[in-house]
């Protein structure tokens, strides 16, 4: 009860957070930090809170069932943005991070709490390597894709020269710039790795990598389409719209095929 308690605090902490911030935004200045800033943090207060509540509660992290990953992923990402807007222009990132925080918060409350994994040799270390490693390399794909949203929107105020809400409230397109790099480099690193870890984890216990595992299958889409993202950007030696557009599609692709392999896959025994 405590979980759920937090973990609707949490939710409730962001909300407040995204509407300062669309108050901004509506206000045509620039995204101020203090309150919506104050509401994040302690938003990712309690959300660690109920994490480590969970953690007590059922003695396992929250790592396997989709409710508990999705209120996991939640945390990778607010984490990690709260981390990418250390620039105070970046803080507006949150108007378009902050949606998807709050959307898979919810999720994990209507899809319940409880841990759903099958076998529970599959706790321990090496697990939890591999889902930190995976959620953080998803929540660092995503804010690259932010980043990419918000760059298009950007360039294109910048070359109808609109210097209304958009070019006063976004961050200049160098720091987007900066900030896709940085999320599609280290996201596809993480993620590589998380996945090579769960591919040892699955030796161990004798079950091999099974492509048609709908947690594999979701994995490898990712990094493919991401890398796709990556080598977008040095085919045109930068950054730009066209980098920018296959970044928000990759996005786009991963989310499609999380949904098809959740709705037509079979029950996976992982975290997801």
């Amino acid at each position: 009860m405590s979980t759920r308690i937090l973990l609707t605090a949490a939710l409730a902490s962001y909300a407040g957070a995204w509407l300062l911030q669309v108050a901004d935004f509506r206000g045509g200045g620039a995204a101020r930090r203090p309150p919506s800033g104050v509401l994040a943090i302690g938003a990712v207060c309690l959300h660690s809170a109920a994490l480590l509540a969970f953690w007590f509660t059922y003695g396992t992290p929250p790592l396997s069932g989709f409710g508990p990953a999705s209120a996991f992923l939640a945390f990778a990402l607010a984490t990690g943005f709260l981390l990418a807007s250390r620039s105070r222009e970046r803080w507006s990132a949150g108007l378009l991070v902050l949606p998807m925080v709050i959307a898979l918060l919810a999720a994990s409350l209507v899809a319940g709490l409880a841990p759903t994994l099958a076998d529970p040799r599959l706790q321990g270390p090496w697990l939890v390597a591999h889902v930190l490693l995976v959620f953080g390399g998803c929540a660092s794909l995503l804010l690259a894709s932010v980043a990419a949203a918000m760059y298009l929107f950007q360039f294109r105020a910048l070359k109808r020269k609109d210097f209304g809400k958009v070019f006063r409230f976004f961050p200049s397109l160098e720091s987007l710039d900066r900030m896709n790099r940085i999320g599609l480099a280290g996201g596809l690193s993480a993620l590589a790795i998380g996945l090579l870890a769960g591919w040892s984890l699955s030796l161990t216990f004798g079950r091999g990598l099974a492509l048609g595992d709908s947690d594999v299958a979701f994995g490898l889409l990712t990094w493919v389409v991401y890398a796709a993202a990556l080598g977008a950007r040095r085919g045109t030696r930068g950054f730009g719209p066209r980098p920018a557009r296959v970044s928000v599609a990759a996005c786009v692709a991963s989310g499609v095929g999380f949904v098809a392999l959740r709705v037509l896959g079979p029950a996976t025994e992982f975290f997801l």
